[in-house]
């Protein structure tokens, strides 16, 4: 049985510049500051950005120390954000200076990918699904 209502809410990283990282998720892909939360004792400040309508990511303070995950690791890999034109986000996402780690490739599933980085490291892929894909969806 699944759960009624299901869907994806966000994805939450602590960063290490929180002002960095917020202009690198408004600028380069026009997220929007929905609700900000200072520091609170032991509660770090937050901050909830929002993509399209229902669809966040979180950025907390306190980051310090970026670890180097071993390339064998389990677990956690990058996020995905479709796009509707992969060419319009590469040219526009480069000329925003952000970092590409892997080059606009064709995957398995004819999906048109590739993949970058935020100021601590953390990995989001840009991806367009074209009509022939297995994985569109109208």
């Amino acid at each position: 049985m699944a759960i009624s209502g299901l869907r994806f809410g966000h994805v939450a990283f602590k960063v290490s510049k929180l002002e960095q990282s917020l202009r690198c998720y408004a600028d380069a892909f026009g997220a929007k500051k929905i609700y900000h939360a200072e520091a609170t004792g032991e509660r770090p400040e937050l901050m909830f950005l929002e993509f399209a309508k229902g669809q966040y990511i979180e950025l907390l303070t306190g980051g310090q120390r970026k670890i180097e995950p071993p390339t064998d690791r389990a677990g956690y890999m990058h996020f995905c954000l479709l796009v509707d034109d992969i060419n319009e986000a590469l040219t526009h996402l480069t000329a925003m200076n952000v970092r590409i780690e892997r080059s606009l490739f064709t995957g398995r599933a004819r999906q048109f990918i590739f993949f970058i980085s935020d100021p601590d490291g953390n990995v989001t892929e840009p991806m367009q699904i074209p009509p022939d894909s297995p994985l569109y969806r109208e």
